[in-house]
């Protein structure tokens, strides 16, 4: 009982780990969806990137605009978006769209409309998914299902700026849900669009101005004032590109000084100044055609070194529109351009490292009080982002386990307090969606000013729940199998990859008492005085090399002294291997010492039963041909008797002796086919159903006081490899049968039917309309010697001998019957082959 207890106990362990492994497989499911959503968001930073780009080279505030809705889709693949720009200044409007399909200028008001309405319920300069719950409050925007929205003010520029990205009810299963990626990616294009933005409107004002000054004498003052206090660079040409003037910001800006440039064509400076010769053929045509221009370039310092500008130029006509200057003013935006790449590969680096490690990062404000927590984080706690009303700071707070909550927050404090720089502590939190206690690893860092105060806490957590409940898995179940091994009866040790003895269980030293004094020691150390011990030592050293070089099993025997007497154990030695490196090396040794003894018990008694078996059949065909010799004597002479001659009243005593001498006969010829199929071996030939069903039939049809017929059914070929002995008895009895008891004053038959192979299996049936069997007999007819009835002919062996022949062969045989309808059995045999 108690072993059953601990087989039940160890199958259930079995089935635990079996779910570990299970679960870890969907972990690592998990993250290969994590790496695909990975991969698919380092695909829109790409294009939010060279949205950027070509932003940048954009010239135009139209064109620049046009790029942008189409970025939105393109960036955030939604179905359409709408730039609104309202000038509080001008009170002028801009509105740009793309795939909206808008039927008249009526759909575009309702559209506006729409977007100052939805300014006034989300947050400023924020980026927000608008659920199809709050869309539908509103006109025009009520037939989307999903949309990211952007509001932001420039009170320097007095411009408000609306951006939206959208997808339809209709084609809303087209697209991916709007999540919180969407609104992170969203931030950063509508902090790079509103940038680039601000760029335009403060060149157009620059541009107004130049305008303004060329008309007049003061105005060329005022312009130069500008030029020389702005932190742009400007280059003044005259009519036909040769410079005139640079300003001090060109200087610190380039590295060329006024010297090195003034008397010279524009162009002459280029080809060392501006690196693409693309940019330099467009500013050539646009001073050959004197037109405004806008770019971004990269450039060359008079040292060689790499910086971005944004280049404007701008030629100055006089009052009879006649060109007499151009005025180039350069904006080195190199920090920009960095500063905006290493955000994307910061961010690609961080969101890559967080989702890989599936860890929680924050960050809390000291002064203003704010938490701020990524996505991981908030799915460790099983919260909602939209549910979270009181900050992140107390809903922390909240799902601390009261038993840990006053040591986090004591610890948290030390850091807070500067006692400690940063703390690494394991916790358990209360989830806020199932209620479950989850295991957290943290780490708290404490970001100082230069007075040494901490103004920012900023940390990492990571869930390890289920390594904690491995690690206690683990342990309990090394205690349990521990203590499994000590009680087993089989020997054990454990050897680790360098063959030092690192266990061994209770049964070992019972058999090896001296392995005691070489734990953690090195097989190869073993010395004994003992020659026995010493022996048993060498052969394991050579059969733990062979399981070793071989990398399998090895099983030797060996014989040891238990208590003064000799054992015989089958050891086994095998080498464990994980990821072709041998880990470890276990020793199990089983006492054989009985079984060995049984066995050669068993071999003797087998030796015995043959011999018996041997001879009962020898007696059984001995009797059998013995007593069959007389019958057939006496049958002999009954035939040669001519009962014309006979006293009647003999005549009946003569056919009774005929029909006993003939029942004795059969029963012998049931025992010797018994025998037959007993001892001898199957032999497999081809044989033809049709033909010996036939001939058996004829033999015997008219045994009886009426006629029978026969019916022969096959839809395949009657030719089936087999016993042909063995399936010859076994027809003749089944067809005789039928024969035998069909029914008097009836028109009787026997039908035979072969049915239609498989690839393994044939099968036939044989029927009847005779005298069928009552239920009562039905369940026996198998049975050896049973006849239904007294008045039943026969031996009683018929239909066992068919079962045994059937059973030989390797095929099934059944019977149904009812009595006065009939009788059906059916054979199924294997297909063989020659």
């Amino acid at each position: 009982m108690k072993t059953k207890n601990n087989f039940d106990s160890l199958l259930r362990e079995y089935k635990e780990l079996q779910l570990r492994v299970t679960r870890f497989s969907y972990i690592e499911q998990q993250l290969i969806n994590a790496k695909d959503k990975l991969d698919h968001e380092l695909v829109l930073y790409k294009r939010l990137n060279k949205f950027s780009n070509s932003a940048l080279k954009s010239n135009k505030l139209e064109d620049f605009l046009t790029m942008s809705v189409e970025g939105i889709i393109d960036v955030l693949e939604v179905e359409a978006s709408a730039i609104l720009i309202v000038e509080k200044d001008t009170g002028n409007t801009l509105f740009f769209n793309e795939s909206l399909h808008l039927k008249d200028g009526g759909e575009q008001q309702k559209i506006a409309s729409d977007l100052l309405n939805l300014a006034e319920i989300v947050a400023k300069s924020k980026s927000s998914v608008i659920s199809s719950k709050r869309l539908s409050l509103f006109d025009y925007l009520s037939a989307y299902s999903d949309a990211v929205f952007h509001f932001a003010e420039d009170k320097t520029l007095n411009l408000s700026v609306y951006l939206i990205g959208l997808v339809s009810v209709k084609k809303a299963p087209f697209y991916e849900r709007l999540n919180d990626k969407h609104e992170t990616i969203f931030s950063l294009f509508a902090q790079q669009f509103l940038s680039i933005l601000t760029n335009f409107y403060q060149n157009k004002k620059i541009q107004d101005q130049i305008v303004k000054i060329s008309s007049s004498e003061i105005e060329l003052k005022k312009l130069s004032l500008i030029a020389t206090k702005t932190k742009n660079g400007v280059i003044i040409t005259d009519e036909k590109g040769v410079i005139e003037w640079i300003n001090d910001s060109f200087v610190k800006m380039s590295g060329y000084f006024f010297e090195d440039v003034y008397g010279k064509q524009t162009k002459d400076l280029f080809d060392n100044f501006i690196v693409e010769f693309s940019e330099k053929k467009k500013i050539s045509k646009a001073l050959k055609n004197k037109q405004n221009i806008e770019l971004t370039l990269l450039n060359n310092t008079k040292e060689g070194k790499l910086y971005y500008s944004q280049i404007e130029i701008i030629p100055v006509f006089d009052e009879l529109k006649r060109h007499i200057n151009n005025i180039f003013v350069i904006k080195d935006i190199t920090n920009e351009v960095e500063f905006k790449a290493e955000i994307l590969r910061m961010n690609s680096r961080f969101e890559l490292i967080s989702a890989k490690s599936q860890i929680g990062i924050w960050e809390w404000n000291k002064e203003l009080n704010d938490s701020t927590w990524n996505d991981i984080l908030i799915n460790q706690y099983g919260a909602d982002r939209a549910l979270i009303q009181n900050g992140f700071y107390s809903f922390w707070l909240n799902s601390l386990h009261p038993e840990d909550k006053k040591r986090v927050i004591d610890n948290r404090d030390k850091v807070l307090n500067c006692e400690i720089d940063s703390i690494v502590q394991d916790y358990r939190i209360i989830r806020q969606n199932d209620q479950s206690v989850r295991y957290l690893r943290t780490l708290t860092i404490g970001e100082k000013n230069a007075k040494g105060e901490v103004i920012r806490l900023v940390g990492s957590s990571i869930d390890i729940t289920d390594t904690k409940i491995a690690d206690e898995k683990v342990a309990s179940l090394k205690q349990f199998y521990e203590s499994i091994l000590n009680h087993l009866p089989n020997k054990i040790a454990v050897f680790n990859n360098t063959c030092e003895l690192i266990y061994f269980n209770e049964a070992m030293l019972e058999c090896n008492p001296f392995w005691q004094d070489y734990l953690f020691k090195s097989v190869y150390d073993v010395y004994t005085a003992d020659a026995n011990n010493q022996s048993i030592v060498n052969k394991l050293i050579f059969h733990m090399q062979n399981a070793i070089k071989d990398k399998k099993a090895v099983k030797y025997e060996d014989m040891v002294l238990k208590n003064g007497k000799e054992v015989e154990l089958l050891n086994t030695v095998l080498p464990f291997f994980n990821n072709d490196k041998l880990e470890y090396i276990i020793l199990s040794g089983v006492d054989i010492s009985e079984l060995n003894k049984i066995q050669k018990d068993l071999l003797k008694n087998n030796v015995e039963l043959q011999k018996v078996n041997s001879e009962l059949d020898n007696f059984v065909y001995r009797v059998s041909h013995d007593l069959r010799s007389p019958l057939l004597s006496i049958k002999g002479l009954i035939s040669l008797i001519d009962y014309d001659e006979v006293n009647p009243s003999l005549v009946e005593y003569i056919k009774l002796i005929e029909s006993s001498a003939s029942r004795m006969d059969s029963s012998i010829q049931d025992i010797l086919e018994y025998s037959r199929n007993s001892r001898l071996a199957v032999k497999l030939e081809d044989v033809n159903l049709k033909e010996m069903v036939f001939e058996i039939f004829n033999d015997i049809k008219y045994s009886g006081d009426s006629n029978i017929d026969l019916i022969y059914e096959s839809n395949g070929d009657d030719n089936i490899i087999t016993d042909k002995f063995r399936i010859s008895v076994l027809l003749k009895n089944l067809i005789g049968n039928s024969v035998k008891y069909k029914k008097n004053n009836t028109h009787s038959f026997v039908k035979f039917s072969l049915s239609k192979r498989n690839n393994k299996m044939i099968s036939f049936k044989i029927s009847d309309n005779g005298q069928g069997i009552d239920k009562i007999s039905l369940p026996r007819v198998f049975e050896m010697f049973y006849r239904g009835c007294s008045t039943s002919v026969g031996s009683g062996l018929g239909l066992y001998i068919c079962k045994e022949i059937a059973e030989k062969l390797s095929g099934t045989l059944s019977l149904k019957s009812k009595k006065e309808i009939g009788t059906e059995v059916n054979v199924k045999l294997p297909i063989n082959n020659l």
